[in-house]
């Protein structure tokens, strides 16, 4: 299924042009992308991306392209289901991080759960998760195993992290 998606300008404003996914973005444009970090218990989840994939066998967080028409968090909260099965609400959501490329404009979200979920992987998307801690993260940033542009910045996203992972003994 061929995916579009909404053009922007530097400023976030739709340019009114739908962009069919692989075909090169015009200069100027970007489109916007979203990443969700789930955090439970002080651990947050990781996905390894399918080998057929671009960037296949990295390991990273839950992340795509929001389609045309969609909003930031309802992209997050429909990528966050189609690669793991977890269901979340719009409005659990909390904005961690909004960044602009020469491509695209990325807004990161974290969920925080109580309980772990079960994780069911898309077989096109993912093929194995892992529960790591801030610091297992960037030991695997470290080792080359997660995305580069996701591994760059993981360096200033874990420390961040920690504020939101309760002291051990804490609710």
């Amino acid at each position: 299924m061929t995916e579009y998606w909404d053009l922007l300008d530097q400023n976030r404003n739709p340019l009114g042009t739908l962009h069919r996914r692989g075909d090169p973005l015009p200069a100027g444009a970007r489109h916007l992308c979203v990443e969700v970090i789930t955090l439970c218990r002080g651990q947050m989840l990781t996905t390894r991306r399918h080998p057929q994939k671009h960037n296949g066998g990295f390991w990273e967080v839950t992340t795509g392209s929001a389609l045309a028409g969609e909003t930031s968090r309802a992209a997050a909260v429909r990528e966050l289901y189609e690669e793991t099965g977890i269901r979340a609400k719009e409005e659990d959501l909390l904005l961690f991080d909004r960044l602009m490329t020469p491509r695209i404009f990325s807004d990161t979200y974290l969920l925080i759960l109580p309980e772990r979920p079960a994780v069911t992987l898309q077989s096109t998307e993912t093929v194995d998760y892992a529960w790591l801690t801030p610091a297992e993260m960037l030991e695997r940033c470290r080792r080359g195993l997660v995305i580069g542009h996701l591994a760059e910045r993981f360096a200033c996203y874990c420390s961040r992290l920690n504020e939101f992972i309760p002291e051990e003994g804490t609710p």
